[in-house]
């Protein structure tokens, strides 16, 4: 038959915990005596008879995560000191406490701004949530942040009512890379004199240190390399498939002198060739792109909005986003050349040019003064004249 000490010091060894003298490490204890593993941990411990095992049952004796572990951590207690072995006089006063409720944290894809939303949520003891929700901007930084004491019907409410009404989804991330995002975003919002709104409410959340900050990584897809990103890339205006991307638009007003570059090429006097209003219309393009996209911001964008595209089960798609990050971040001079970027222009162009014409066309409609051009169409839109 095995020994019980062998096996319990066997299953602490597998569970990660070292007892070195009458010291206990409290923070891998307070871990263990609020997992899966709790019961094995109490078990293991009444099986060793020492002072650093006793040590370790009565501080879960006395700050267990819930009643049931303390009664049986003073059940395994008992049993050692029927057997002489009593807890060291200072293990109350190094009792452990019971480890924090797991945070949750969820985020969305950006936007056409470069806003997306993070949402942190930690059970509370008394059955609410505590929702700490972001708006961040890359570049920007942290832009609104809400707190609030919550029900988890509500949390679904919301996350329900952001799904079908506005089309933002949010998928689960680790909640530390999001907090080291928000530490980010914080500072940069205090940089740019809005203050450190998150640094008050991470008091809430955890007293850890934070990360560095980096985007979230899925396990689902990988970052493509060689041939198959070039290909990826090559492809990349069919990104502009996604809900995600479909409206990675500027804001308008950014759009403006674009689009009075565009009316100026239209209206010059001069007489171009169909292979020079093309070319003309290719440096437009080029020009806007780059800036409008500057390539750091938008890899990291695309980063971001590839985490939820491959959680959400698009993995080839989020692959294509990784791609043009890749190619962006290498050769960000060339970030007009990227087709996602060159389709998104041209979209935006004819989109734009439309709305101009419809409204030049809306301001002139019952005008007593016509162009010579209204009045050809309109002679041309008249049926033609017959006698009865």
């Amino acid at each position: 038959m095995s020994d019980p000490r062998a096996v319990a010091e066997a299953t602490l060894a597998r569970l990660g915990l070292v007892l070195e003298a009458d010291a206990p490490p409290a923070a891998r204890l307070a871990e263990l005596a609020s997992g899966p593993n709790a019961a094995a941990l109490i078990e293991a411990l009444g099986a060793i008879p020492t002072a650093a095992a006793a040590a370790a049952l009565a501080a879960l004796a006395e700050h267990g995560a819930d009643r049931g572990l303390r009664k049986a951590a003073r059940r395994a207690l008992y049993g050692l000191r029927r057997r002489g072995v009593v807890p060291p006089a200072r293990a109350s006063s190094a009792a452990i406490r019971p480890v924090p409720a797991p945070v949750e944290g969820l985020v969305s894809a950006f936007d056409g701004r470069g806003d997306r939303l993070v949402w942190l949520l930690r059970p509370l003891r008394d059955g609410g949530t505590l929702l700490v929700a972001a708006r961040l901007n890359e570049p920007g930084g942290l832009e609104q942040l809400d707190v609030a004491e919550v029900s988890r019907k509500e949390v679904r409410a919301a996350r329900r009512a952001l799904a079908e009404g506005a089309g933002l989804r949010l998928v689960a991330a680790d909640w530390r890379v999001l907090d080291a995002l928000l530490v980010e975003g914080d500072e940069r919002a205090a940089a740019a004199g809005r203050g450190r709104a998150y640094a008050r409410a991470r008091t809430r959340l955890t007293a850890e240190p934070p990360a560095a900050p980096a985007e979230p990584v899925s396990a689902r897809v990988r970052v493509p390399e060689g041939e198959e990103a070039e290909r990826l890339v090559d492809g990349s205006s069919a990104l502009l498939a996604e809900p995600e991307l479909a409206s990675w638009w500027p804001p308008r007003d950014a759009l403006a002198p674009l689009l009075a570059e565009v009316e100026a090429l239209e209206a010059s006097p001069l007489v171009l060739s169909p292979a020079q209003q093309e070319e003309r219309m290719l440096g437009i393009v080029r020009r806007a792109a780059a800036a409008l996209f500057p390539p750091a911001p938008l890899a990291r964008r695309l980063e971001g909005t590839a985490y939820v595209l491959a959680e959400t089960g698009r993995e080839t798609a989020a692959a294509q986003a990784l791609a043009v990050a890749a190619a962006l971040r290498a050769r960000p001079e060339r970030v007009s050349e990227v087709p996602l970027l060159a389709t998104l222009v041209h979209r935006m162009l004819a989109h734009l040019l439309e709305e101009e014409e419809s409204r030049q066309a809306e301001a002139r409609r019952g005008a007593l003064v016509l162009t010579p051009s209204e009045l050809r169409a309109r002679a041309s839109s008249r049926p033609p004249h017959t006698r009865g």
